[in-house]
């Protein structure tokens, strides 16, 4: 692609596998990052998040969500597979 002044880009949607540049804090170094590891540092899940790993672990599933919620509410709802639901009074 030849140099094009941001400026003069067209708007588009893009995918969460495209590729764009990011420099540290430093501002030495420019490494190529997806739109998807930014968007997660810019989510709840990105901040603070525990990784949860079920490889090697026979009918294991991932947790993506984490909530909390009273009995009442939690029988109110059809519940998902990948969040961990912790019931308060």
């Amino acid at each position: 692609m030849a140099d094009v002044k941001i400026s003069e880009l067209t708007l588009a949607a893009a995918a969460g596998d495209s590729v764009v540049p990011a420099s540290n804090a430093a501002g030495n170094a420019t490494n190529k990052v997806t739109l998807q590891s930014v968007a997660n540092l810019a989510t709840p899940a990105g901040i603070g998040a525990v990784a949860s790993d079920p490889t090697g672990i026979t009918g294991a599933d991932a947790i993506s969500n984490a909530v909390s919620l009273t009995q009442a509410e939690y029988d109110a709802i059809t519940p998902d597979a990948s969040t961990l639901y912790v019931i308060t009074e």
